[in-house]
């Protein structure tokens, strides 16, 4: 069955790529013959591109009048060529002249700058990137690398240049975000992020253009370690912890209550939500109706909310997507969080904008507009609510400062952990990875961990019943 060309873009081959990731040293004679059988997959009638392998990567060529044109990154660029050449529009000399100026020694960083944006752009729209990681990418290396090496040739950037580049972002590059005006530096994960950029840049620009350089870009560029980052890290959340059960949480909600006149808004249902579920802010923004069954007592998370998307692509400032990793879960809550939400949905009921598909903590009265309120609630507006709740309570940083909503999932977590609840029943239930294929794919939560895990939360939240009465 042949197929139209663009149904032939971004086609992914598992067996390929299950294949390819072996490494080329370790691929019998076997494994290739598969691999070539697998390519005739990408072949369409009277269309002479052909699919081949460069590295770990399905690549395309065209061939015209007997002349070759390898060196497509996906079939959508080999068959525009193709078109063009049939109509008229471009001569086997035109391709050659532009490939050979591609690959002349004027090729910079920016180059492949562009042609990385243009595959990220693909592949987000094609639902194959996350929006957050579509824009950070983007600009780290925009405002992280590109400005440093101002359009130096490629081949032209020595070890020397490499290694000062390092040792300015180790040491001397500044945060975009700046706060009150003060100077702050990179932290050091933001500092791994911007090498682990710089490299893979490097490397896809020199793919791309088939430019050859002497430098071994992996062993040029060394990587901060996290070890001490991660202990003061801990050390921090574990202060913010400390009392989080003990009395600060039931006091920043008692006081929320008080501001927000009742439990019943979006405001405590969100804080009350992260803290005694352990679900990330984003994936208890995405929470409808339909999601919880109040009969067997259990939440369905399979969303999550990410903020500002492409407005090409949709006028709202926010879209729908998967979890963080990708997965979905269900998971028993506490009899207070089962009696929270059945008397919530059944507010929101007599709304005449209720659906079982609206968001439960839509902006409601909190929403600028009319056409707004079904709308998820705006984590703007939830920091300056809670930061007032903070205040009120009295237990503001010397700094004027709150904890991070996700230091919830670090408490929640931390309240599992002291109750004996072991790692893969926590990590299961909150919906982290835990890297460890053996657990992923052969252990799963009891149901006897999910009763004891209700049991602890519904006694950390005892004292709060008062409050979640209608």
């Amino acid at each position: 069955m042949s197929l139209a060309p663009q149904e032939t873009l971004f086609m992914r081959n598992s067996k390929i790529e299950k294949l390819l990731a072996k490494g080329e040293e370790k691929l019998t004679e076997q494994d290739r013959k598969k691999i070539k059988e697998e390519l005739k997959d990408y072949q369409i009638k009277n269309i002479p591109i052909y699919a081949y392998i460069k590295g770990n990567e399905v690549c395309f060529r065209i061939v015209y009048d007997n002349q070759s044109f390898p060196g497509y990154d996906d079939y959508d660029d080999a068959y525009n060529d193709y078109r063009d050449l049939k109509k008229g529009r471009k001569t086997a000399l035109d391709l050659k002249e532009i490939r050979t100026k591609k690959q002349a020694s004027d090729v910079t960083l920016d180059d492949g700058f562009e042609r990385l944006l243009d595959k990220h752009t693909k592949q987000y729209k094609n639902g194959d990137l996350k929006y957050c990681s579509y824009t950070k990418k983007e600009s780290t290396i925009k405002y992280h690398i590109l400005p440093f090496f101002n359009k130096k040739p490629l081949i032209l950037i020595n070890k020397s240049d490499i290694a000062h580049f390092v040792d300015h972002i180790m040491y001397e590059e500044l945060s975009l975000k700046h706060k009150q005006g003060e100077e702050k530096r990179l932290s050091v994960g933001m500092q791994r992020e911007v090498l682990m950029y710089f490299k893979m840049l490097y490397k896809e620009t020199k793919r791309w253009f088939n430019v050859e350089t002497n430098i071994d870009i992996d062993y040029e560029v060394e990587m901060p370690s996290l070890k001490k980052t991660r202990k003061l890290y801990s050390d921090k959340i574990g202060k913010i912890i400390e009392n989080v059960y003990d009395g600060d949480l039931e006091k920043i909600l008692r006081s929320i209550y008080k501001l927000e006149n009742g439990a019943y808004n979006p405001i405590f249902g969100i804080m009350f939500m992260i803290y005694f579920t352990g679900m990330r802010i984003d994936e208890v923004n995405a929470l409808t109706p339909k999601d919880f069954d109040p009969e067997n007592k259990t939440l369905l998370i399979t969303k999550s909310i990410t903020w500002h998307p492409n407005k090409d692509k949709t006028s709202k400032s926010y879209e729908v997507t998967t979890t963080k990793t990708g997965a979905e879960r269900m998971i028993m809550i506490a009899d207070p969080i089962c009696m929270y939400l059945e008397n919530y949905i059944e507010m929101l009921k007599g709304l005449s904008i209720y659906s079982d598909d609206m968001f439960i903590f839509s902006r409601m009265g909190y929403a600028r507009t009319e056409d707004g309120e079904e709308d998820p609630f705006s984590l703007k507006t939830l920091g300056y609510r809670v930061k007032a709740a903070y205040r009120d309570a009295g237990i503001m940083k010397e700094d004027g400062t709150i904890p991070k909503n996700h230091s919830a999932r670090h408490a929640f977590n931390t309240l599992l952990k002291d109750n004996h609840i072991e790692q893969y029943d926590r990590n299961a239930y909150v919906g982290h990875s835990n890297g460890t294929s053996v657990n992923e794919g052969y252990t799963h939560k009891s149901k006897k961990e999910e009763i004891r895990i209700t049991k602890v939360v519904e006694k950390s939240c005892r004292n709060l019943a008062d409050l979640l009465k209608k």
